[in-house]
């Protein structure tokens, strides 16, 4: 397992363990999540190391928290998707070898990698910082996850499961175009990639796509359109206890039907999403952190899309309005003291340049298509946005190699020639 590491001072001072050893090792390095944990843990003093798959990365791409200066250690990892076991191994191998207080993944694919492998890192004295895997398996698992909502009494769109394709003529006979099927389990790791949500608008899209999401190797669930705001709660729990929560308005994704948020805004606590969510996930017994995603319909009711379990893309626009989330892992993790936040600053809007500029090519190619808007629209809504929006992820003024990298690549995919769409994310999950 090949690694490089580059120590800086402010990571270094304030780390009281032994020489070679980390306080947390950090991974889906790619991930501007990722990104965002790095630079609050290495504020805080903790020595931070991050790992990454090469294999499945855009080797055109710099992985972004690489770049830096609190990553203390850069960890080269093999394929999560071609041999799990040894990705995990690998991981707990450095361990072994650099003892390390606290492992984070913030990807479904590492997750469900690293999940089975919770008790050897426990024996290295190493804490896997997700949800007890009960839990994790219902909250990855959409169908299982309405289920729970089902019982709960929270309302979600009308969904109909298929399991093979002679299940699709009964949907098309219930629900109509256009409709939305989405995998129930979006990391199987026979595709090599999560699977995304996507919208059908007639019967040849919906047999194409429920195909191939059930050669995927899972299930589908097919559910009806909700066209209003999407919105989401962020909470993190212990012991059953709310510790802190924050909510956000996804106003645009990448992908355009439910993918990472691109721009986004905090908004204070909606009580008709709030409630639930805390209801959901005490029910399911999530602890730490999760985002549970609503959207609403056009009567304005919020419906029950899904519950991420770990780190999510909007963690920036938490921390930017005054919710730590990867310092509340840290200390839950950890064994110390958990901070409890009480309030933070609604109207903090952050935006994703390079997701803008997915968002529009996307939105250019989908034109007509349920969640798309004219282009004029399109570019004047993001070029006004770039004018007033003063927050950006991954762009940091003490810490400028990352945004510097991603801009750097943004330009160079502006430029390149051919129809293929424009990709960020230095893997093929979302």
């Amino acid at each position: 397992m090949g690694k490089t590491a580059a120590i800086t001072p402010a990571a270094a001072s304030r780390h009281t363990g032994e020489p070679g050893s980390y306080d947390i090792l950090i991974l889906d390095a790619g991930y501007k999540q990722s990104l965002a944990a790095a630079r609050s843990l290495g504020r805080a003093g903790l020595r931070v190391a991050m790992g990454e798959c090469f294999v499945e990365c855009d080797p055109a791409l710099p992985v972004l928290a690489f770049q830096s200066r609190y990553s203390a250690c850069n960890v080269h990892l093999p394929s999560y998707a071609d041999d799990p076991d040894a990705f995990a191994l690998a991981i707990a191998d450095f361990v072994r070898e650099h003892p390390t207080r606290v492992v984070l993944p913030t990807g479904d694919g590492v997750i469900a990698s690293l999940a089975p492998y919770r008790e050897l890192l426990a024996g290295l004295g190493c804490v896997l910082a997700l949800a007890p895997n009960p839990a994790l398996e219902i909250a990855t698992d959409k169908d299982l996850t309405l289920e729970v909502a089902r019982k709960l009494g929270i309302e979600q769109p009308r969904t109909i499961r298929i399991d093979c394709l002679d299940d699709l003529p009964g949907v098309l006979a219930e629900i109509s175009f256009p409709f939305v099927l989405k995998p129930t389990v979006s990391w199987t790791g026979v595709s090599g990639h999560r699977l995304p949500p996507m919208e059908v608008i007639d019967r040849d899209e919906a047999a194409s796509v429920a195909g191939q999401m059930l050669a995927a190797g899972s299930s589908v669930l097919a559910q009806e359109l909700a066209t209003g705001r999407r919105e989401g709660v962020t909470l993190f729990m212990a012991d059953g206890d709310v510790r802190a929560a924050c909510a956000h308005v996804a106003y645009r994704t990448s992908p355009p039907l439910g993918g990472a948020s691109v721009m986004r805004e905090s908004i204070p606590l909606p009580a008709d999403i709030y409630g639930p969510a805390v209801k959901l996930v005490r029910a399911i017994g999530l602890e730490g952190v999760s985002e549970v995603e609503f959207r609403r319909d056009a009567d304005g009711r919020p419906l029950l899309m899904e519950i991420n379990p770990r780190l999510a893309g909007t963690i920036e626009n938490a921390a930017r309005s005054g919710v730590d989330f990867p310092l509340l892992i840290w200390q839950w993790a950890a064994g110390l003291p958990i901070d409890r936040v009480a309030r933070y600053r609604a109207g903090v809007r952050t935006q994703w340049v390079h997701g803008e500029l997915r968002w529009l090519k996307a939105n250019y190619q989908r034109a007509g298509r349920p969640d798309s808007v004219p282009r004029s629209r399109a570019l004047w809504t993001v070029a006004s946005e770039l004018v007033r929006t003063r927050r950006y992820d991954c762009f940091d003024r003490h810490d400028m190699a990352p945004g510097l990298a991603e801009l750097r690549y943004t330009v160079t995919r502006m430029f390149k020639s051919g129809n293929a769409p424009v990709t960020y994310l230095p893997r093929k999950e979302l």
